[in-house]
């Protein structure tokens, strides 16, 4: 007979952690006790109490003293019986599945929103009471379509379910409420391992003569795998425990399957095993001692194996005994998966579920492990999901694996040992890697080279640097210069690019030198100002550019047009190849004032302009920085001026009209009077307008 045992039989995740927080209560002494059942299994609850958790069905059944508490069991329980557990003054361990509590906190959140809240569950149920405690209690409960249809339309609804239910089920009631709601919210609450369980059942009951379903008949997961089971059309038995599988269930059954609900013990599992290999040997010592009373087929029928005559009845009862080792091996084989890794073995995994802040993985077996957000990545994230999807593969590490079951899984530390071990190879050869600078710390700079390294402050340049901050956000290349996986202080990661730059400025100097001529035209950055100019980097080597030569007009200081990191463009005014020097000049670049004054402006055009200077013969007034006009004496007004100043100060802002221009001298009459006649008689003529437009009326 061949023995299946189901990969997802057994405790959940749920389940484990519920036994685990219960089991650590009692070794911290004290008088503990579990609201209701810790779960659904009364093998499980005994076992505890054995240990010191007694379950009540109410807090008025514990008594209060200094070291009584409570332990909310796996299902959870409504907010207001937290709070009277507080006020009680009860030490309190929540041991409510996190899945069940996701459940809590979108009922919460919906019933906040204003939706009507329908639960597809079992009303007696304790998950589903504790649900509706957090919908104010204002949640309907529905167990089937039919119930589903009897709704009143409402404009919101929200829907979520017991984590143990069928999902095709739920799917066909969301079915049947669609058209009863303006607006509906649909979250699918059954537990991932619930639908795994339920779906490796199905699949171990291919070929299979009997499945059987361990678990206890109060636990509703169970109830909702046997009846799975039986949809199969195979032959199923859902039992308690090893005590309970009848003497004759074997006969005429050649493959069984077995399967347990989500808290249902490892022991029972085993025992049950255990007890199918016993009933399988006394079937085939049976069946022997039948082939032995036998004589007539078997007298006088004789083998040779070896040196010995063997009759054909002993030849049949070792091949039994092999039958029975092989399957006996294969059932220990299955029984393998729950073998515990140790701590800090990798192990790969399936991803089962994704929240914000957690992430459940199939490790094999009926093994489920937790992620927490911070073992996720070796970079800060907000949510899990960004990083991995449902039925992703993945290799984690074991943090922590208790003998519950209770898993601590890492990614991050999987992750970390694979950069580890590439930039160990990287530094053993020398090779340049590429980092991205994160932040400064004292001393240096941090990189982002698949884990954070560090970059101190004479290595970021081949010269000394300013500012450090200019560098974070930028990804550069990098040398390993100090590696140490072991290290516990410090970075074990030292990088530098000192001996890059180095390198990479002697490259682009000789390329620099091969290319370069005078009159050329560059596109340069600032890289320092001084009192006299400006020094222009030009990728590979830096030139001057004198104050002289920054604008055609007078500048006091470089500053006052630059910035250390502009882009300009420059002209290559002169080359020193023996004393590698390069003079350049943007003023060549740039049209003089004179060149834009004889686009801007046109004889006949009135303008302002400043009065800069006096002289005896006139006044010089600029039109723009670098452009200046004259008016002559002669036009400073319509009468004999004696001297310019009694007509004109300095500074003073005056209307001028242009007279005549002369681009090759570069000079511009200008005439005060003219403006001054032109305005005269522009008012005479708006009087004589305004004196027609009288007689006209």
């Amino acid at each position: 007979m061949q023995t299946r045992l189901a990969r997802n039989a057994g405790f959940c995740a749920g389940v484990r952690r519920a036994v685990k927080i219960a089991e650590e209560a009692a070794d911290e002494g004290g008088r503990w006790y579990s609201l209701g059942p810790l779960v659904h299994n009364d093998a499980v609850v005994d076992n505890l109490k054995a240990k010191g958790i007694i379950p009540v069905n109410r807090l008025e059944d514990i008594q209060v003293g200094e070291d009584a508490g409570v332990i909310i069991r796996s299902h959870g329980v409504p907010p207001e019986i937290i709070e009277q557990a507080r006020e009680k003054g009860l030490g309190i361990k929540d041991a409510t599945c996190p899945l069940v509590k996701r459940v809590h906190e979108i009922v919460a959140s919906l019933r906040g929103e204003g939706y009507e809240i329908v639960v597809y569950g079992d009303g007696g149920h304790p998950e589903v009471q504790a649900i509706k405690g957090w919908s104010d209690n204002q949640a309907r409960v529905i167990a089937s379509v039919d119930e589903a249809c009897q709704l009143q339309v409402v404009d919101k609804l929200g829907v979520v379910s017991q984590t143990t239910k069928d999902e095709e089920e739920f799917y066909a009631i969301v079915d049947a409420l669609l058209p009863l709601a303006k607006e509906i919210r649909v979250f699918n609450t059954i537990c991932s391992a619930t639908r795994k369980r339920q779906q490796t059942a199905r699949e171990i009951s291919l070929g299979a003569d009997l499945i059987v379903v361990l678990g206890d008949p109060k636990s509703s997961n169970t109830a909702t795998l046997a009846r799975e089971c039986k949809n199969t059309g195979v032959k199923t038995l859902q039992l308690r425990d090893a005590s309970e599988i009848p003497a004759n269930c074997l006969q005429g059954v050649s493959t069984v399957a077995i399967t347990a609900g989500a808290s249902t013990p490892d022991w029972i599992i085993k025992e049950v095993l255990d007890r199918m290999t016993e009933f399988e040997e006394k079937n085939q010592q049976e069946l022997e001692q039948e082939t032995i009373n036998e004589p007539e087929i078997n007298s006088g029928q004789e083998k040779t194996i070896g040196n010995e005559a063997v009759t054909e009845e002993a030849i049949t009862q070792l091949a039994s005994e092999e039958e029975r080792e092989e399957s006996f091996a294969k059932m220990e084989a299955e029984m393998a998966d729950f073998e515990t890794p140790s701590r800090g073995d990798i192990i790969k995994g399936t991803v089962i579920q994704v929240q914000d802040d957690e992430v459940m993985v199939d490790v094999g077996g009926k093994s489920e492990g937790i992620i927490p957000l911070r073992e996720m990545s070796l970079k800060d994230i907000n949510s899990a999901k960004d990083l991995v999807d449902v039925g992703d593969e993945i290799e984690v590490m074991v943090l922590k694996w208790d003998d519950d079951g209770t898993i601590l899984l890492s990614k991050k530390k999987v992750d970390s040992q694979k950069v580890l071990n590439k930039l160990g190879e990287d530094f053993n050869a020398g090779s340049i890697i590429e980092g991205t600078v994160t932040g400064t710390v004292k001393g240096g700079l941090l990189v982002d080279v698949g884990m954070v390294a560090f970059l101190p402050a004479s290595h970021v340049e081949d010269g000394y640097v300013k500012n450090l901050d200019q560098y974070i956000g930028r990804t550069l290349q990098f040398k390993i210069i100090e590696f140490n996986r072991n290290k516990r202080r410090g970075s074990q990661i030292v990088l530098s690019r000192k001996e890059l730059v180095a390198e990479e400025k002697n490259r682009l100097k000789k390329e620099f030198w091969e290319n370069i001529e005078e009159g050329q035209t560059r596109l340069g950055r600032v890289r320092r100002i001084v009192d006299y100019g400006a020094f222009i980097d030009l990728g590979g080597f830096e030139g001057l550019l004198h104050v002289s030569e920054m604008e055609h007009r007078r500048v006091e200081h470089p500053s006052d047009i630059l910035n250390e990191g502009d882009e300009i463009d420059v002209y290559i005014l002169a080359l020193d190849h023996e004393k590698e020097r390069v003079s350049l000049s943007r003023k060549k670049l740039l049209k003089s004032p004179w060149e834009i004054a004889q686009e801007k402006y046109h004889e006949g055009d009135i303008v302002e302009g400043t009065v800069v200077r006096i002289a005896p013969f006139g006044a010089f007034v600029e039109l723009d920085p670098g452009v200046d006009g004259l008016v002559h004496i002669s036009q400073m007004a319509n009468y004999r001026v004696e001297k310019p100043e009694d007509v004109v100060s300095v500074n003073e802002k005056i209307k001028i009209k242009i007279i005549s221009i002369d681009p090759e001298q570069k000079r511009i009459g200008l005439s005060i009077k003219q403006v001054q006649d032109e305005e005269e008689a522009n008012e005479v003529q708006q009087y004589l307008d305004e004196q027609e437009d009288e007689n006209i009326e």
